[in-house]
């Protein structure tokens, strides 16, 4: 009989200790997903900081736009928005953009790359300098565009490397 009592006692032992590995490891894996939603939402608030600075122009103020963009960036696009310059026909057409957040999704993270899909709208307002009268036309569309961020962690930081535009639709009639 003692010889089943000491079975019993190692087999309550056993399930003992696998309990504490179980509880153990659940509050591991739930820490992690924790920290894994943590690091997808920085992925979206960049994804969506650059998409919003990148979707907002104003001819009276046309040296914010880089100022804006090349803090979000990373590689090869800082290095070309930081050489950009404004195109002069933007200034001369009054050129001035808003935009708008829809929707963010991150679809690919690792600890040091993401890739994040934004959905934005934007409001785009112009002067028709070739209209015929003297009071030169406004005219203004709203288009809904998706564009697709590559984004990489330095510095602790989540930075937009690549932008690729998936598709822009009309969504308001050009006009005044």
């Amino acid at each position: 009989m003692t010889g089943g009592r000491g079975a019993g006692l190692a087999l309550l032992a056993l399930a003992g200790v696998l309990f504490m590995v179980a509880v153990v490891s659940g509050w591991s894996a739930a820490s992690g997903l924790q920290g894994r939603e943590g690091t997808a939402r920085a992925v979206e608030q960049a994804a969506t900081d650059f998409v919003a600075a990148h979707g907002t122009f104003d001819y009276r103020d046309p040296h914010v736009y880089a100022q804006r963009l090349v803090p979000l960036t990373s590689g090869l696009l800082h290095t070309a928005l930081a050489a950009a310059a404004v195109d002069p026909a933007a200034l001369g057409a009054e050129r001035s953009v808003t935009t708008r957040i829809e929707r963010v999704s991150v679809t690919a993270l690792s600890d040091d790359a993401a890739t994040a899909v934004v959905t934005a709208v934007q409001v785009r307002r112009w002067v028709d300098r070739a209209a015929a009268s003297s009071d030169h036309q406004q005219l203004q569309e709203t288009v809904r565009q998706r564009m697709t961020c590559r984004l990489v962690r330095e510095d602790g930081r989540w930075l937009v490397a690549a932008v690729h535009l998936e598709s822009v639709e009309q969504v308001g009639a050009t006009g005044r």
